[in-house]
């Protein structure tokens, strides 16, 4: 029985092996939610939610982190 949970990823199909929040993905790929923007079913979530937000089968995320230069 496959549980997997189908989500795109920066317009990548990923499969979660289990659920998580938007906290948890952005920790198990080493992104601090002070370095990034996130989109989520294209809403632009307050960092505050992150905790809150269960991903889902089908949802479309994107990360993107911010780059120092000048």
């Amino acid at each position: 029985m496959n549980l997997a949970l189908n989500i795109m990823l920066n317009g990548n199909a990923t499969a979660l092996a289990e659920p998580l929040t938007l906290s948890a993905l952005l920790a198990r790929h080493r992104l601090k939610p002070e370095t990034v923007v996130v989109e989520y079913n294209l809403r632009v979530p307050s960092k505050e939610e992150y905790d809150r937000i269960e991903i889902r089968d089908g949802d479309r995320i994107e990360i993107v982190k911010f780059m120092g230069g000048g």
